[in-house]
């Protein structure tokens, strides 16, 4: 650690009293960046101070500069750097350096900050009270680090920690920081007092090895971060967080930084023992999210006072970036196949340059109250398909029904291949009055082969799955059926097995009494009636 004297060099009015004389400078040499951490002043006058901080300032844009004793940080011709001011809370501002300007600045003793605030009318200048270096590189100190989050309760930060030499004992500083506007804020870790769960963090550590498990608990004192940092996560899904340590090494405080692997919400119903998996896929006519293997929307595990279900996507690369939002009634959900979300000319760009090794995709289904209340949620990071089924046309006759389906000529189609022991499942289901009524699901093996664009499949009543509740009780009465509300009524279609989940708004289905090889396309028997096809295909073993 290395002092810096504590005399303030130039005050502008009361402005100087806005921030500690604690304040100090945080660098890391991995990165080349300098955090000028300006905490809250400790007695803040309430006739002088108080008037101009926290009346006049909040919400203000502050500009800021670091001083050395030959060097100034932003360099000339650099970019502002700029914060909001918020009263009475710590602000870390980051200054982003060359790496052989970093190197000039490390061993020197002193520094001092400068705010403008409103620009040429006020400003402040004040020495910092201690300056840091990172000099540890702790990227490899863990195999991983995941948290597991009750949501607006507690969080579990579960790691694989290496060995790497980290003093635990008192001075030991642990938090999560995660990204508010445009200011870093942190969430303190604290040691676990009573109660505590094997190898997790406690004041009697000491071997950093042995810890693997760290968590944020709720109290009064931690309440008012807890909810600002919950607040943030449920806007912005794909907030920036890391995990850190900060303690002290030969005299010199060392900071180990390390990015989330998993962000995942703690099952407190026990819905996740039918293992619930979200699954997503980019069509060619539209964006498909379900739950994978799964032939509806509704849980077996109790919803308890759910009234409402929100479905929140983000996906993002190098190029793009997409949130689709939608909430539901929880009975109009439940009875729903999966989710679709028309294309939109954002969706169509995503497609197109759409990477696998590149591209994100956080999935969030989240059961509310009747006030709106998240109760319980789903979150997965699992990575978006692309689906290639762009139409198809359904056949119905007497002892069969088949189904013709073409793909699009996307690259990642022409790489596909389903083979013969993959088990697929086909499901027939219709709406009636906005609700969706399931006409039969079907289990059968077929090769697809993505390479050519026209291809068909038939299925039969020996396919039937009778462990799913159906409008009739059998096979039969459900094909008889069929044909009847063909007639009048919107038919679904749906395939599980290993790549794509699908919509189709606009086919053809057909009710034929004699088959026609998918060769011969040209003698149709019925007239054609315009229905509703989906498709879904993830994997479902064998």
């Amino acid at each position: 650690m290395i002092m810096a004297s504590i005399v303030a060099i130039s005050v502008s009015s009361s402005f100087s009293e806005c921030f500690s004389a604690k304040s100090y400078i945080n660098g890391n040499s991995v990165t080349n960046q300098l955090n000028l951490h300006l905490l809250p002043f400790e007695r803040l006058d309430k006739i002088t101070s108080e008037n101009l901080c926290k009346m006049y300032l909040p919400g203000k844009v502050v500009v800021a500069q670091i001083h050395y004793d030959d060097m100034s940080f932003p360099r000339p011709g650099d970019a502002e750097v700029n914060f909001l001011y918020q009263f009475n809370q710590e602000i870390v501002v980051s200054f982003t350096l060359t790496p052989a300007d970093y190197l000039h600045i490390m061993d020197k003793q002193n520094a001092m900050y400068e705010l403008w605030y409103d620009v040429n009318l006020v400003k402040v200048n004040n020495s910092v009270n201690t300056i840091e270096h990172t000099k540890y590189n702790g990227t490899n100190c863990f195999q991983k680090v995941e948290i597991l989050y009750t949501i607006y309760g507690d969080i579990d930060i579960k790691v694989a920690p290496n060995s790497c030499s980290v003093a635990i004992d008192p001075n030991l500083q642990v938090y999560l920081e995660f990204q508010e506007g445009l200011q870093n804020n942190q969430l303190p870790v604290y040691p676990c007092a009573s109660n505590c769960a094997p190898n997790e963090y406690q004041a009697s550590s000491t071997d950093f090895s042995q810890i693997t498990l760290y968590r944020v608990k709720q109290s009064p004192s931690i309440a008012p971060a807890l909810q600002s940092f919950y607040s943030h996560f449920i806007e912005n899904r794909n907030i920036s967080i890391t995990f850190n340590l900060r303690f002290n090494s030969h005299g010199l405080y060392s900071v180990i930084s390390r990015p989330l692997d998993k962000f995942l919400a703690n099952d407190t119903w026990g819905c996740m023992e039918v293992h619930v998996v979200l699954a997503s896929t980019l069509n060619p006519n539209s964006f498909f999210m379900q739950y994978r293997d799964s032939l509806t929307n509704k849980l077996v595990c109790d919803t308890q006072d759910a009234v409402k279900v929100k479905i929140d996507i983000q996906i993002w690369d190098m190029k793009n970036k997409i949130r689709l939002q939608r909430e539901y009634k929880i009975e109009d959900f439940n009875e729903e196949v999966g989710s679709t979300f028309e294309n939109t000319p954002e969706l169509v760009k995503l497609r197109q340059d759409f990477d696998v090794l590149i591209s994100k995709t956080i999935i969030v289904v989240s059961y509310l109250n009747a006030d709106g209340r998240i109760l319980w949620e789903i979150i997965t990071y699992e990575q978006a398909y692309i689906g290639c089924v762009s139409r198809a046309t359904l056949h119905l006759y007497e002892d069969k029904n088949c189904l013709k389906y073409a793909f699009d000529d996307h690259p990642q189609c022409l790489m596909q291949f389903i083979n013969a022991t993959d088990k697929n499942t086909l499901g027939l289901f219709y709406k009636e009055n906005g609700k969706t009524q399931s006409l039969g699901f079907y289990r059968f093996h077929y090769p697809i082969d993505y390479k050519v664009l026209y291809q068909g499949v038939c299925f039969v009543c020996d396919q039937f799955i009778d462990d799913t509740t159906y409008v009739k009780p059998t096979c039969r009465e459900n094909q008889e059926y069929t044909k009847k509300v063909l007639k009048t009524a919107t038919i679904g279609l749906g395939i599980i097995s290993s790549y794509e989940s699908i919509i189709l708004n606009t086919v053809v289905a057909e009710y034929q009494t004699v088959f026609v090889p998918f060769v011969v396309c040209s003698s149709i028997v019925a007239a054609a009636v315009a229905i509703t096809i989906a498709v879904f295909l993830h994997k479902a073993g064998n």
